[in-house]
């Protein structure tokens, strides 16, 4: 028979060079590589023909040769020599044919055949495509491939359709469900980080959870896993627990810094940190300049990130045209001109309002305010028109009002009757936001528009109060409306004194007003003035901004609504002497407090911000062009331990018993009214004032 021949064949010449080979252990190579007749014909020929190719190695045989080769290696037959790449040297599959009967693998097989793609022109290439009977490089293929959105991360890519759900998916959602599976322990769909003896998934979670170890950390003597063990390659003297186990750190062979080693030293190649290994310092290729970057992103040569960045905005900014608008070139160099464009290649595709500026640039979201309001009115939108307004290609308004309006008049929209939809809307748009008041800028102060909103949101609630009790205006009753009142007595009672003048609510009448009690002030003074002397005389007690704001705070109670709008503009300086104009009068700042004003305003690092921010505030905020919010600087003044209200309260107190009220109002800026009141509340007499003075 002809296949009992091939196999004795084969047999005899293996034995020759290991004597212990059996029939069956052939029998078994043969069922292994060479099922087929026509396989086991070319390996019985090339054997017969060329018995040296089993001790000799090399290339020169034939696939199935190989495969037989590397099996018979596998299973223990001594005294054969492993074929290897004839370009390589390594001991691989050898699929390709090259030259004069040589064999190579598939690595090298793909590293010859480069060409110039036909489509990018781009030189040296690896073809692993042809369109038209042109080579084609493997990104202009992709890139020809139809993009659908992922049914994983929701992100435009070449799509493969999965065969357990049907969905599409890219390649690295692909990669990622390929190692996920049910875990045993939580029963949820996760990555499997281990497997029970059983051979069921574990999750990292219920891993960490269910391992149990017996050896004891040589430090803390707990008993539970080892982050290093004594004698490895992460530690060599101890057992480690992870709590106990510190990183190595040694020199950094490219910038000389004691940091952890990233990437550990070669024969030819030092320790390197992961700042140097992610971001070492190239010589780019386009700019020309030292910077950090990657070695290798400019079609093999090095590219600084800025560059990247550069790059990576243009592309996001050119319209369908193949131009940027001109409208949005201010905001185009404003993001090349980023200090750290690292972190904006680091968070590009995770940045919303780069993703609507890209909309907006492509013709898909119109350059208007009120394309940008019918968006959610999140920080990404808000930071992204504060940067447009201030590059110019949005005009400026005033968004506190632009946004109280647009509350107003969409307040009563759930209200059902007719009748009370009208008194609410006419309420928020007329009484609300039409006696508005504005501040020195002609602006809508953040915590008066707060309030205003909160006045509508009073109404609001009321008005659903008498639909819930079956009542309308004209038939309330004083029950019903006390009612309303006690539930919170915070409330206030601007709307219901807006309805008694418009003759509603005609069977109840107002509550008595209550007493005004007097304002909170239990913090010491002196406690107070000794705080104020820490934040004036030392630099590490807070930032210059805090210092500067609390001490104008703590002596001369001025709140956090009017310090936030103060300008440049607001500074004097007369023969050495430092002014502020926090009223009629300009204020003259004691020493250290004029050193701290004059060095504002502190320029923020934030973005676009830090390019386009305008620099007449002296307290700058993180969107462009705008302040430091209010509630924000109430918040840094509470992590320095003052309560702006009580501390305001107090200051105030300390300048009416010690100036007369028509001094102290002109220069903090208060009216008379309030400054005399205060006066009265410390006790405090200058009837004999202008006769002492005269």
């Amino acid at each position: 028979m002809k296949r009992e021949s091939q196999q004795a064949t084969i047999l005899a010449l293996l034995r020759t060079v290991d004597p212990s080979v059996t029939d069956g252990l052939v029998e078994e190579l043969l069922a292994e590589v060479a099922s087929a007749p026509s396989s086991r014909s070319q390996l019985t020929k090339h054997l017969s023909a060329d018995p040296g190719v089993l001790t000799a190695g090399g290339s020169r045989m034939r696939k199935v040769v190989g495969e037989f080769l590397y099996a018979a290696i596998t299973a223990g037959v001594t005294g054969l020599v492993s074929p290897s790449c004839a370009l390589c040297s390594r001991p691989r599959t050898l699929f390709h044919s090259h030259g004069d009967g040589e064999r190579i693998c598939t690595s090298c097989y793909s590293r010859l055949r480069v060409a110039t793609c036909s489509e990018c022109g781009r030189e040296g290439q690896r073809i692993n495509v042809t369109i038209g009977h042109s080579p084609v490089c493997e990104c202009c293929h992709q890139r020809h491939r139809p993009q659908e959105v992922c049914a994983g991360c929701g992100r435009m890519r070449v799509l493969t359709r999965s065969r357990d759900d049907g969905l599409g998916y890219c390649r690295g959602c692909r990669a990622e469900r390929g190692r996920c599976e049910v875990c045993s322990g939580c029963g949820k769909t996760r990555r499997v980080n281990a497997r029970t003896e059983a051979g069921d998934a574990l999750c990292g979670t219920c891993y960490t959870r269910t391992r149990t170890a017996e050896d004891a950390c040589d430090e803390c003597r707990a008993i539970g896993p080892l982050a290093a063990r004594a004698g490895g390659r992460r530690d060599g003297s101890q057992n480690l627990c992870a709590r106990c186990y510190r990183h190595p750190k040694r020199p950094c062979g490219l910038c000389g810094r004691l940091k952890r080693v990233a990437l550990r030293a070669t024969d030819t190649t030092p320790d390197v940190c992961p700042t140097c290994y992610q971001a070492p310092v190239i010589d780019c290729s386009i700019c020309g300049q030292q910077a950090l970057g990657r070695r290798a992103t400019n079609h093999g040569s090095p590219r600084c990130f800025a560059c990247q960045a550069a790059g990576l905005i243009d592309t996001a900014l050119t319209g369908p045209d193949g131009s940027i608008r001109p409208e949005l070139i201010p905001v185009r160099d404003a993001l090349t001109e980023l200090e750290r464009p690292r972190s904006l290649l680091n968070n590009w595709h995770s940045l919303a309002s780069m993703r609507l500026l890209t909309d907006i640039a492509q013709g898909r979201i119109e350059l208007r305010h009120e394309a940008l309001d019918a968006q959610p009115q999140v920080f990404s939108v808000n930071y992204l028109r504060a940067m447009l307004v201030a590059a110019g290609a949005l005009p400026p308004r005033d968004e506190n009002a632009a946004r109280l309006y647009r509350y107003a008049a969409t307040a009563a929209d759930e209200v059902t009757d007719p009748e009370l939809r009208s008194v609410l809307t006419r309420y928020a748009r007329w009484h609300v936001c039409g006696r508005v008041k504005t501040d020195r800028h002609q602006r809508i102060a953040p915590n008066v528009a707060a309030r205003c909103r909160a006045d509508i949101d009073t109404a609001h609630a009321f008005v659903d109060h008498l639909t819930a009790s079956g009542h309308d205006l004209d038939d309330c009753p004083q029950a019903c409306l006390d009612a309303w009142i006690t539930t919170d007595r915070s409330r206030r009672l601007g709307f219901i004194r807006w309805l008694k003048r418009g003759g509603y609510l005609a069977l109840t009448r107002l509550p008595e007003p209550v007493p005004r009690k007097d304002p909170d002030h239990e913090v010491d003074p002196d406690d107070q003035i000794a705080l104020a002397r820490r934040l004036l005389h030392e630099p590490d007690s807070g930032s210059i901004e805090d210092r500067a704001a609390a001490c104008l705070i703590l002596l001369y109670a001025q709140p956090a609504a009017k310090l936030a709008t103060l300008t440049i503009n607001d500074i004097e300086i007369r023969g050495g002497d430092t002014y502020l104009a926090l009223g009629p009068e300009p204020l003259l700042l004691i020493p250290p407090l004029d050193a701290l004003v004059t060095a504002l305003p502190v320029a923020k690092p934030f973005g676009p911000a830090s390019t386009l921010a305008s620099p007449r505030w002296l307290f700058t905020g993180k969107i462009a062009g705008s302040h430091l919010h209010p509630a924000s600087l109430m918040r840094r003044m509470h992590r320095l331990g003052i309560t702006t209200r009580a501390s305001r309260n107090t200051a105030m107190l300390y300048l009416a018993s010690t100036t007369p009220p028509a001094v102290f109002a002109s220069l903090i800026g208060v009216s008379i009214g309030a400054a005399t009141r205060w006066a009265t509340l410390a006790g405090a007499s200058w009837n004999t004032y202008a006769a002492a003075r005269r």
